[in-house]
């Protein structure tokens, strides 16, 4: 254990700050990549089995809507800046009509 010595608390909360900010920093910015979500496979293939949605379009839907529910409740207009306005309304239709 390593003990830092400081004047005051505020000083003491701008080292924890600035050791938090060098720990999570990337060490070169140029090569880190984007943290992307791990998708449940069975969340994934559940979207891909909507009319017209493939797996690029399930992917594309998940990241802006985050999950089923949400997806399921988007308006047209939401869903239209995601996919297209083609796609959009299918996958409208699809949650809103009964069968």
């Amino acid at each position: 254990m390593t003990l830092l010595p400081v004047a005051s608390q505020k000083e003491a909360a701008q080292l924890i700050a600035q050791l938090v900010h060098e720990q999570t920093k990337a060490s070169n910015p140029f090569q880190s990549k984007k943290c992307t979500r791990l998708l449940e496979p069975s969340v994934l293939h559940t979207v891909q089995q909507i009319p017209g949605v493939g797996k690029t379009k399930a992917l594309l839907l998940l990241e802006n809507f985050g999950n089923i529910h949400q997806l399921c409740n988007a308006s047209l207009q939401e869903l239209e800046g995601v996919v297209g306005r083609s796609l959009a309304q299918q996958i409208h239709a699809f949650f809103t009509q009964a069968k």
